[in-house]
Parts: C-alpha cells; structure tokens; sequence
C-alpha cells in the first residue's frame, strides 16, 4: 500500500469513526494502536491525524497527545449556512419540473424512512436512516448533475455530521419525514419562498438537537455564542 493510499485509507477510518460516535469527543487517540488497527505504519497514521486536525476533528497538543475534538457550534452554523445556501439554488432549479417517475423515486425514498420511523428495532436502524435522508437531499443534486457538489459537501461538513448522529436518538428526529414530505410538496407546487422557508425550517432543527444533546453531553461541545443566521434577508 502506498503512503499516500494509506494516509487516504486511515483519514476517511477515523473520520467516520469520529462522525459516527464511535470515537466520542475527548477520546485519545495513540497513533501507534491505531496504525496497528488499521495494519498501516505509524507515518500515515500521522499524516491522517494531521489532517483531521486541520479539518478541527481531532485536536493535537504538545505533551497531552491527540483527541477526539468537540463539536464546534460555530463552526456548525457556518457550516449550515452553506449548505442552505446551496442546496436551496439546487431545488430551485428542479421546482416545478419533476416528472412523474422522479416524483414517485422520492416518494419512495419517503416512505422507506417512514417504515424505519415505525420499526426501532430494524437491523442498522440508524445508519440505514441517515442514508435515506442523505439520498432524499442528494437526489436533486443528481437530477441537475451535480452530485458531486453533494458529496463534497457531505465530505467536508464535519461538525454538522457529528451532530446528525445525535439527532437520531432524540424526539426531533421524528419530525424528519414530515419536514422532507413539506420540501418536495414545495418542490412540485409551491413557490421560491415556500421551497426557501421548508428547507430552512428543516435544516435549521439542528438547534433543536442542539439543545438535548448538549443536556446529555454538555462536554461534547465547545461553548461559544452561536449568531443566528437569518436565512431569508
């Protein structure tokens, strides 16, 4: 294996892990056990939790060794911001267009989720969940042959992924199907502020999680004013 291949292979490992709550904020992490994990040297190992640290998903102090960082909450607006912004020109490109088997591709992607919704002792319950949701905000994407931009940003959203995980576990999490249910109605008949106003309600019940979570785990997060961010100036 390549260096580089491996230093690819180790970042995305514990990257996902870190996303997942495998690896929880404040976790060590000793790059000796880890490369043995992952059956790499501890070069690459090093170069990847380099890289996570740029990405300020690990920290790495003089002395204290590497970390599992905390969710940044202002780094996590920021982050939900651009991704409105863009996933809002996205879904404006396809209102008012879809046909009627791409209407019936996203209904079911809809009803999948329900059925999970229903089912709290489905097999990979969770990890199936963030998948269909993923799939139902990708899909425009894919529709205007953009999928890559999606991906990307997926890639490189960090804290809004971490947080995603706890969201499953609280009563907001219920309200996931009615709110993508809203954005494709929104899609089909409604018009630009509608689109504007479901999509911003829907990704803005981050806060919602937030707030459990931080009930739950306040060492999790970083403390910091968060400015609220108005979508519809």
């Amino acid at each position: 294996m390549a260096s580089r291949s491996a230093r690819e292979v180790a970042y995305e490992t514990i990257r996902s892990r870190i996303i997942t709550m495998d690896l929880k904020p404040g976790d060590e992490l000793n790059d000796r056990e880890l490369a043995q994990e992952l059956g790499i040297s501890r070069t690459p190992m090093r170069e990847a939790l380099i890289m996570l640290n740029i990405a300020h998903m690990v920290v790495i102090k003089p002395q204290s060794g590497t970390h599992v960082a905390p969710i940044d909450l202002k780094l996590m607006e920021m982050e939900q911001f651009a991704r409105f912004t863009l996933e809002k020109e996205i879904l404006n490109r396809i209102r008012g267009r879809l046909t009627a088997e791409q209407e019936a591709a996203y209904r079911l992607n809809l009803e999948s989720y329900r059925q999970l919704e229903r089912d709290p002792d489905a097999e990979n319950r969770e990890t199936r969940m963030l998948d269909l949701d993923n799939a139902f905000h990708r899909r425009a994407f894919q529709l205007c042959g953009m999928e890559e931009h999606f991906d990307h940003m997926l890639s490189t959203f960090q804290h809004i992924e971490r947080l995603r995980k706890f969201s499953l576990q609280t009563e907001e999490n219920k309200s996931v199907c009615a709110a993508h249910t809203r954005i494709l109605e929104a899609v089909l008949r409604g018009s630009e502020e509608d689109l504007s106003r479901a999509l911003s309600d829907h990704l803005n019940r981050y806060k919602l999680s937030v707030e459990q979570a931080r009930q739950r785990h306040p060492e999790y997060f970083t403390e910091g004013t968060v400015r609220p961010v108005d979508h519809h100036l």
